[in-house]
C-alpha cells in the first residue's frame, strides 16, 4: 500500500533555501520522513528516484525496517510504496530497472551481509545471502550495478574490524537469482565504496573501490569485470570513503576530513582537488558525477554539532564551492549521506537530522533542480 507523505515538519525545516551561484538553482527539501534515517538513494533507468531510509529503534534484537520511497516527477514530491524488513543502507538499479539494496541485518537478527532485489521499483523485496556457505561472516559496505546487468558487493570477513579480509564479490543474474562469486580478496581493513564507470554493456564492466588496506587509504581497480585487479593508490592521507567515476573515465575520491583526489588516467597519477579546513564527515561520505561532468560530494562538517555539507564542482574538480549547507533550527546534527543525479541534471541528496530525540529523526531530501 502507497502512504503519500510532503515534507511539512514544522518551522524547524522550513528553511530558506542556500542559493549557489555553481547550481544556477536552489535546493529545496521536497521530502521529510519522519521518524526515519535516510541512508541511500538512487536515479532508476527510467528516471525516477527512490531512496531508503531506516527506522529510529535504538534495540539491539529489533525488530527494525527501512521505508523505501519514490519519486516519479524528478525529484519534487515522494510517497512511500514498500518496506524492506530490516536495516538496507546502499541501494544501486540494474540497466533493466532491477534495485538491490544490501545491509547486515534482517529484521531481527543483525551481523552478516544481506541483499535485497525489488524488481517492481521497491514496492516488493526478495532477500538473499551473498556469502552463503562461507565461514565468519561478511560484513557489507556498498554495493553497486554494472553496465552489465552484474552486481558488485564489497565487504570485510574475518569477524574483526582490524584483522579484517577485503572482499569483492560479483553476483551473475540467474533465472533463480544472484550467483555470487569471489573477484578480489586480500588482507586489509575493508573497502568503503565501489563505483562502476557508466558505459555500454557489451563492454566489460570498469570497477573502483576504495578503502582502506595496508594504507589507510586505498583504491583498487579492475577494467574486465573483477577478473583481474590493481592498487591504483596507496597512502597515509586518511581513511578512503567515497569513490566514483565518471563517463570520462575520470576517478574522484573522497575521505575522511574532506580530502577529494581526482585521476584522469586510471589511477597512474592522482591530484588533490578540494578539501575543507576543520572538516569531520564521520560516517561514509559520498562522491557522484552526473553526465554533464560535475561532481557533488557529500557529508558533514563538525563533531558535536553536525551541519549537512554538499560541495560541487562544475569543471571536473578544477574549483569548488559549498552548494548546500543546512542545520535546522532545533537540532544539533544535520548530515547528508546519500546522493543521486539523474539524466537530466536534477541531483537529490538524502541524510538524517536529529537532536537527541528518536521519535523527532527526521530523513530529509533535498533537490537541486537542473539547470
Amino acid at each position: 500500500m502507497k502512504t503519500n507523505h510532503t515534507c511539512t515538519i514544522g518551522a524547524a525545516l522550513l528553511l530558506m533555501p542556500f542559493a549557489s551561484a555553481f547550481a544556477q538553482s536552489a535546493w529545496e527539501t521536497v521530502d521529510a520522513l519522519t521518524p526515519w534515517r535516510g541512508r541511500a538513494i538512487v536515479a532508476d533507468p527510467a528516471g525516477d528516484f527512490i531512496s531508503l531510509a531506516i527506522d529510529n529503534s535504538t534495540s539491539s534484537s529489533g525488530p527494525v525496517s527501512t521505508a523505501v520511497s519514490l519519486s516519479s516527477d524528478t525529484g519534487l514530491t515522494w510517497e512511500t510504496v514498500g518496506s524492506i524488513p530490516g536495516y538496507a543502507l546502499k541501494l544501486t538499479a540494474a540497466p533493466d530497472g532491477t534495485l538491490y539494496a544490501s545491509g547486515n541485518r534482517s529484521a531481527t537478527v543483525s551481523g552478516h551481509a544481506l541483499v535485497w532485489c525489488s524488481l517492481d521499483q521497491g514496492a516488493t523485496w526478495t532477500a538473499s545471502n551473498p556469502w552463503a556457505g562461507q565461514p565468519a561472516a561478511l560484513i557489507s559496505m556498498d554495493l553497486v550495478a554494472g553496465n552489465s546487468g552484474a552486481v558488485y558487493l564489497c565487504g570485510w570477513v574475518n569477524g574483526t574490524y582490524s584483522g579484517g579480509r577485503w572482499i569483492v564479490r560479483k553476483g551473475q543474474p540467474t533465472p533463480t537469482g544472484l550467483s555470487w562469486t569471489t573477484v578480489d580478496s586480500f588482507v586489509g581493513t575493508q573497502p568503503n565504496s565501489i563505483a562502476v564507470r557508466p558505459g555500454p554493456s557489451s563492454q566489460s564492466d570498469y570497477l573502483v573501490v576504495c578503502g582502506q588496506a595496508k594504507s589507510p587509504w586505498t583504491v583498487r581497480r579492475s577494467a574486465d569485470g573483477g577478473a583481474t585487479w590493481a592498487t591504483v593508490d596507496a597512502n597515509p592521507l586518511g581513511t578512503a570513503q567515497g569513490v566514483t567515476v565518471g563517463a570520462n573515465g575520470s576517478i574522484y575520491v573522497i575521505g575522511r576530513n574532506w580530502l577529494v583526489r581526482k585521476s584522469v588516467n586510471g589511477g597512474a597519477t592522482w591530484a588533490n582537488v578540494d578539501s575543507v579546513a576543520n572538516a569531520q564527515p564521520a560516517y561514509g561520505p559520498s562522491i557522484k558525477t552526473d553526465l554533464f561532468g560535475r561532481v557533488f560530494a557529500i557529508g558533514w562538517i563538525g563533531t558535536t554539532t553536525r551541519t549537512w555539507l554538499v560541495r560541487g564542482s562544475g569543471d571536473g574538480g578544477a574549483t569548488w564551492i559549498t552548494a548546500d549547507s543546512f542545520l535546522p533550527t532545533g537540532y544539533t546534527s544535520a548530515q547528508a549521506v546519500g546522493v543521486a543525479c539523474d539524466a537530466l541534471g536534477n541531483v537529490c541528496v538524502v541524510g538524517d537530522v536529529e537532536n537527541g530525540t528518536a521519535s523527532a529523526d527526521v530523513a530529509p531530501i533535498r533537490r537541486l533542480a537542473a539547470p
